[in-house]
């Protein structure tokens, strides 16, 4: 049978209405994430935020009924952001000797595009580690979901024997580069931390 172009279904775009919405709601979460990644969760109040981009308290429980709700909603936009590396990782060769530079890369990149995103999972890990907080158990979930995909790529390297282990390394590795390229804005560019890093690992 043959149908039409016309009767495929368009993709109806968001009214002024809507767009509105959806940057309002954007705009909390890229504060929220910023606050907690500096100051913690438990520190970062609604007021802390509403001050950061202008809004209400209203506005912001309108988006998101508590602020359990909110973090939440911030741990889901950060694994999004994990799973970019496991992406790369599924479609990178087992033994392959380029993954740790290219995932070094894709970090700089995503610290460039937002430095708070990059390190917000390990000030909530610290912040949760130990709480028995439900938490706790998804921030493990995602981090596992790159340890496993990382381990696969390395399970041939001749120079690794737990590539698990080897893998949850290099990911505290990466986030403890993004931290530094934070507290040392100014002096160090974050390629700069990362071009030292990949040297000593060529070095050793």
């Amino acid at each position: 049978m043959h149908y039409s172009l016309a009767m495929k279904p368009t993709a109806r775009s968001p009214s002024k209405k809507e767009a509105r919405a959806q940057d309002t709601h954007r705009k909390i979460l890229v504060a929220a994430t910023k606050l907690f990644a500096r100051h913690g969760y438990h520190k970062t109040t609604i007021t802390d935020i509403c001050r950061l981009i202008g809004l209400t308290s209203g506005a912001v429980f309108h988006h998101f009924p508590t602020k359990e709700a909110l973090l939440d909603a911030v741990i889901e936009r950060l694994a999004r952001g994990i799973h970019i590396y496991s992406q790369y990782l599924e479609r990178t060769e087992v033994g392959s000797s380029q993954v740790v530079e290219e995932m070094v890369r894709i970090m700089c990149d995503h610290f460039r595009r937002q430095p708070e995103a990059t390190i917000c999972l390990a000030a909530l890990a610290t912040e949760f580690a130990g709480s028995n907080h439900p938490i706790e158990k998804r921030l493990k979930e995602i981090y596992d979901q790159f340890v496993q995909a990382f381990a696969r790529v390395l399970r041939r390297h001749p120079r690794v024997s737990d590539p698990e282990a080897a893998a949850i390394v290099f990911l505290g590795t990466v986030q403890g580069i993004a931290i530094q390229g934070l507290l040392r804005e100014g002096e160090q560019t974050i390629d700069q931390l990362a071009d030292a890093y990949l040297a000593l690992l060529a070095t050793w």
